[in-house]
């Protein structure tokens, strides 16, 4: 329930705490991706006068993807996702069917899940799972000595690093233990979504993912699930709990480019919230605002370049109420404010 009033949910029917927002050069093509590749429903798309996309949603499995079109001068922003399906070998084929190219060939994780990465059309990551079985620790611990999963692993890390240096697809040789690896059937009573996950979550691809751990834990009150430290020292997978969705995280190699995630938070307090991750080092974009459909909404950086919409429901309005605020001066002044805000800084020649 939300500080404003405890009548109201804190997070809006139908969404989570955290959603990944996806900024495009061209967001009707994103919607048409994710609909055949992934079997999204479109919920919402907000056309300008200029006809961009200022605000669009799909819905994939239990959660919801934001987009809007992006600026000619905005450097690209590429998005890295995890979505889980009911058939990962099914998603891949019709990924690829519908312009995506394939970033790491299919196989199956020592955990029990089946999967790929592909990159859609705009240029964003995807990594395309399904959950065939439940794994313990000790099992999953025991694999990793047999060599199918072994290779498995080295090769999503060669494959990735790969495509984030910008070497062309298919660079990295597909391991023959990897290519044999066949789809092992759905376990009785296993769901496709893991326990405890959703079917899209963002990734969050930082030069400091531990200190990315600790500002979103100082800020947002996140639980750190797990780190997995890597010889090097560096973190090579990381989940963290904010409400009722996971942030996944890992560091990024030197030679990679900055990838900024762009993440939507439901909160109970969203001044209080803003006002902590002030205080944890993040910057503001656009101080909190109340907007015509009810949410309260604040934009910060973070101290390793992600933004987020900390956002708080502060009335529950139907869509004529909606609609007949968003006339009001008070309103347009608002969202003339937050709309002018540079939110990613643009390419200087």
């Amino acid at each position: 329930m939300t500080a404003a009033d405890p009548t109201i949910k804190t997070v809006p029917e139908g969404y989570s705490s955290v959603s990944p927002w996806i900024i495009s050069r061209d967001t009707g093509a994103l919607l048409a991706f994710i609909t055949q590749a992934f079997g999204a429903r479109e919920i919402d798309r907000l056309v300008g006068e200029d006809g961009t996309i200022g605000h669009a949603e799909a819905r994939i499995g239990d959660s919801v993807v934001l987009a809007f079109d992006s600026r000619p001068d905005w450097p690209a922003t590429p998005a890295f996702l995890r979505v889980y399906v009911d058939d990962a070998d099914a998603a891949l084929a019709a990924s690829v069917a519908a312009g995506a190219v394939v970033v790491s060939e299919m196989d199956n994780s020592a955990w029990g899940d089946r999967g790929c990465r592909v990159q859609d059309p705009l240029g964003n990551l995807w990594w395309v799972m399904s959950h065939m079985e439940d794994v313990s620790e000790e099992e999953a611990a025991s694999r990793w000595a047999q060599p199918g999963y072994l290779a498995g692993m080295e090769y999503a890390i060669d494959s990735l690093n790969s495509h984030m240096t910008g070497r062309a697809s298919g660079s990295v040789p597909v391991p023959e233990l990897v290519l044999n690896m066949a789809a092992k059937p759905r376990a009785n009573g296993v769901r496709a979504v893991p326990e405890g996950y959703r079917s899209v979550e963002p990734w969050i691809i930082t030069r400091d993912t531990a200190g990315l751990l600790d500002f979103m834990t100082a800020a947002f009150g996140a639980h750190e699930a797990f780190r997995v430290p890597m010889d090097d020292g560096s973190i090579g997978h990381a989940e963290a709990r904010i409400g009722d969705s996971n942030v996944l995280a890992f560091d990024s190699r030197p030679d990679w480019p900055e990838t900024p995630a762009f993440l939507r938070l439901y909160v109970d307090d969203g001044d209080a919230t803003f006002a902590a991750a002030l205080a944890a080092g993040a910057t503001a974009v656009t101080n909190m605002t109340e907007l015509f459909w009810g949410d309260r909404v604040g934009r910060v950086r973070d101290p390793f370049g992600n933004l987020w919409w900390i956002q708080c429901r502060v009335a529950e309005l139907t869509e004529e109420e909606a609609y007949e605020r968003a006339a009001r001066p008070e309103f347009v002044r608002a969202m003339e404010y937050v709309t002018g805000a540079t939110i990613v800084p643009p390419v200087h020649e």
